[in-house]
């Protein structure tokens, strides 16, 4: 089944026990783009254009418990294997031997994953924003609990079933959404807009308001198909891939040595906020990418790269798929 969305046309597509909600624009070599939180596949919408124009086939998911796609209720059914499973049954659907993984935030840890688990389809992956590292030596939130005692941390926040969802589904989704999305902005970093509240205060309390206004980099039109997109299928599965890093660090150690052999390519802001969680990510993403061809960081900008500097990031997209296409 097939209709037509603003990113192509939107087939439906088997995944790992659920539906997948594809849109798909383009002929050639197949390049899978996979959003984050709290996104949908919209987020991709300056870059689909550039792409097909340039001669490539693209897909843009829902991802798993987003938008038009399957939303398992159970925590564990957002694995990253599992959604490198998704990831490999899109590209079988549509007949590619062969394709490249690109990224963005949660999207960029499914694409990591897709290279390590698709080694000889995967042929290249472009992460943007989470760089791609090996497994921490001890669990993440003994991590988090070490490094922030004393402050809210949203990752430990969304770990107990329920307690974010309620928060969020209580909250007007736009006004919740805008402020997320200022926050996270290179804007709203350099305003310090992601506070420094106590370890038991809500997600939302972390964020300053957004401004008077529409964001520079997401209009009031699109911030809407945002905010329904959330009203029609709620918050349990985007917040459910924030509750198996222990799983996917398991998960990674029973595939090697976390080395991705494949070109790759890294792209966050200048004021990129994953980077300020803790030192050492960027050496550690260097040492375990072995062909890591280019690492673009576009001066000014925060954590929705490729919404807040589209003409950047296609550049370098588009220049890096160039250098890779003859492994398609």
């Amino acid at each position: 089944m097939a209709t037509t969305s603003p990113l192509g046309e939107r087939h439906i597509i088997g995944g790992h026990g659920i539906d997948l909600s594809v849109s798909v624009a383009g002929k050639g070599p197949l390049v899978i783009l996979m959003h984050g939180w709290p996104e949908q596949s919209l987020s991709w919408r300056h870059q689909v254009p550039a792409l097909v124009q340039a001669g490539y086939r693209v897909a843009t998911p829902d991802m798993r418990g987003y938008g038009g796609s399957g939303k398992p209720e159970q925590p564990e059914a957002y694995t990253l294997d599992i959604v490198a499973e998704d990831m490999g049954a899109v590209a079988a659907a549509l007949g590619a031997e062969r394709w490249v993984a690109v990224g963005h935030d949660w999207g960029a840890m499914a694409a990591w994953r897709c290279a390590m688990f698709h080694p000889e389809r995967v042929a290249a992956v472009f992460g943007m924003s989470v760089p791609h590292t090996s497994p921490a030596p001890m669990p993440l939130l003994a991590l988090i609990d070490a490094l922030f005692p004393d402050r809210f941390f949203y990752i430990r926040y969304f770990q107990q079933v329920g307690v974010g969802e309620a928060e969020l589904a209580a909250a007007d989704t736009a006004t919740a959404l805008k402020q997320i999305f200022y926050g996270g902005s290179g804007d709203g970093i350099r305003n310090r807009a992601i506070r420094q509240v106590p370890r038991d205060a809500k997600l939302l309390e972390s964020w300053a308001g957004a401004p008077a206004g529409e964001l520079a980099f997401l209009p009031d039109a699109e911030l809407a198909r945002y905010a329904s997109a959330f009203d029609a299928g709620g918050w349990r599965g985007p917040l459910n891939w924030y509750r198996n890093f222990d799983r996917n660090a398991e998960d990674a150690r029973a595939l090697g040595d976390s080395v991705i052999h494949q070109p790759a390519a890294f792209l966050a802001g200048e004021l990129e906020p994953v980077l300020m969680f803790w030192p050492g990510q960027l050496e550690n993403m260097r040492a375990h990418l072995a062909d890591l061809r280019t690492e673009v960081r576009p001066a000014g900008i925060g954590h929705w790269v490729q919404q807040e500097a589209p003409a950047e990031t296609n550049a370098a997209l588009l220049e890096f798929l160039a250098g890779v296409r003859e492994r398609l």
